[in-house]
């Protein structure tokens, strides 16, 4: 093995010192290779947001009647049919009145002789021309045969079955020529259809944001209508069981549009926010600590934790203060960590995603 001389030692120190000292170039190269998150940013709106609460409901008529027969007999003559409008008191159908006519003759008769025996037995110029105790009876009869004879009129009147409300006939349950079954037999169901309502069942927490007249929409699907409603009662009472109280809906139906039993969508305004903070629903990262997004400042992602309000249409209300200038990441923040370095799509920009040289 041959010695080596110094020189070529100074040689080898010289090469191995060259090769451990870092090149300037590279490391700037490696400076220059900094993933940057690509994300898609929005800017905060300040606008009107409310407070909705949707649910659903089934149409019905404010006010309805079965009409039913006081008097039992054939049934002469019947004028409406299903889905004509009638007044109150219109004559609906007659039945046979020729008994009840001539019990009120009857009655009358007995009356008209009641009164004639007690008009003779009347004092003349003072002098009690019977005892004061059949006197007493003649004055009790007259009373009796005056009542009887109201009753029967009274037949005779129900004999024609007369609308107790105004509205549209639904159902006719009798024929002409039938026997009605019994006093209290259902001949037809009028409803009234210039006034509906809808009954909704809205949480308890929400007892103190609803008012009578407060305003709401029903959304009809079958129709492709929407109806404004009002609210018109509000139950004090709050169900144990489901925990919601009961808000009936008023809905002016005058054109007759809506029907008893349709379905609707209901929307009730609880509150309205003026000139509100809000931001996409999908910007925010809800844990079950917190609930909080992200923005851009100087390229890089800084997290806020913010306190949310209403939720309307996709926007969120956000009552922690923010820069109206610095944009919020809507698409891309699950990859995000607090000061990454991101790129905002469709930004102008110098620099590359991922810069390699």
């Amino acid at each position: 093995m041959s010695l080596k001389t110094p020189s070529t030692l100074l040689l080898l120190l010289v090469a191995t010192l060259a090769a451990c000292t870092p090149n300037p170039a590279q490391e700037e190269k490696v400076k220059e290779q900094v993933y940057k998150v690509p994300v898609e940013t929005t800017l905060v709106e300040n606008r009107t947001i409310s407070n909705t609460y949707r649910t659903t409901a089934i149409l019905e008529a404010r006010a309805e009647s079965k009409v039913t027969n006081k008097v039992s007999g054939m049934i002469d003559t019947i004028l409406v049919e299903v889905g004509m409008s009638v007044k109150k008191g219109q004559i609906l159908a007659e039945i046979d009145s020729e008994n009840y006519l001539l019990e009120l003759e009857r009655t009358t008769i007995d009356l008209n002789s009641a009164v004639a025996e007690f008009n003779r037995s009347k004092p003349v110029n003072g002098k009690q021309l019977i005892a004061a105790k059949d006197f007493e009876k003649l004055e009790f009869l007259v009373k009796t045969r005056t009542n009887q004879q109201k009753v029967a009129a009274i037949q005779v009147r129900d004999s024609k079955v007369r609308a107790p409300i105004s509205g549209v006939i639904a159902q006719r349950m009798v024929k002409e020529g039938n026997m009605t079954a019994q006093v209290g037999s259902e001949m037809f169901m009028i409803v009234a259809l210039d006034s509906l309502q809808g009954v909704v069942y809205l949480p308890e927490a929400e007892i103190n944001n609803v008012h009578i007249d407060q305003q709401a929409y029903l959304d009809f699907p079958s129709t492709a209508l929407v109806i404004p409603a009002s609210v018109v009662l509000i139950s004090p009472i709050i169900d144990t069981e489901t925990g919601t109280f009961k808000v009936t809906l008023k809905v002016n139906n005058d054109d007759h549009r809506l029907k008893p039993g349709m379905f609707a969508k209901v929307s009730l305004t609880l509150d309205v926010h003026d000139n509100a903070q809000l931001v996409p629903q999908k910007a925010l990262r809800v844990t079950d600590t917190e609930t909080s997004l992200f923005v851009v400042k100087d390229n890089k992602a800084k997290k806020i934790v913010v306190e949310t309000g209403f939720e309307q249409d996709g926007y969120v209300e956000i009552l922690t203060p923010l820069n109206a200038q610095e944009p919020i990441v809507i698409v891309g923040q699950q990859g995000l960590k607090i000061d990454s370095d991101v790129q905002i799509l469709g930004q102008d920009t110098s620099d590359d995603a991922l810069t390699q040289n």
